[in-house]
C-alpha cells in the first residue's frame, strides 16, 4: 500500500491520538504533513508515514471511482 493520489482529493478521517477528536482532511493534507496541532486539545501532532499509510488504507476503498466496498 502506498499514499494513493487517488485519495488526494477525497476527505480521510482520523483521531487525535490526545482527545480523540475526528480529524477530516483531503488525502493530499495528510500526504504532506508531518506535524499539525490538534483543534480541540492544542496538542502537536506527529503524523508519520505508518499513520498515513494506515489511514490510507482504511480509506482505499474511496480510490478509483469511490466504490463503497470493503
Amino acid at each position: 500500500m502506498t499514499l494513493s493520489k487517488d485519495l488526494s482529493d477525497k476527505d480521510l478521517t482520523f483521531q487525535c491520538p490526545s482527545c480523540s477528536l475526528t480529524i477530516v482532511k483531503k488525502g493530499s493534507w495528510v500526504r504532506t504533513v508531518s506535524r499539525f496541532r490538534c483543534e480541540k486539545c492544542l496538542e502537536e501532532v506527529r503524523l508519520p508515514y505508518g499513520e498515513k499509510l494506515a489511514i490510507f488504507h482504511r480509506h482505499k476503498h474511496l480510490g478509483r471511482g469511490g466504490t463503497s466496498r470493503r
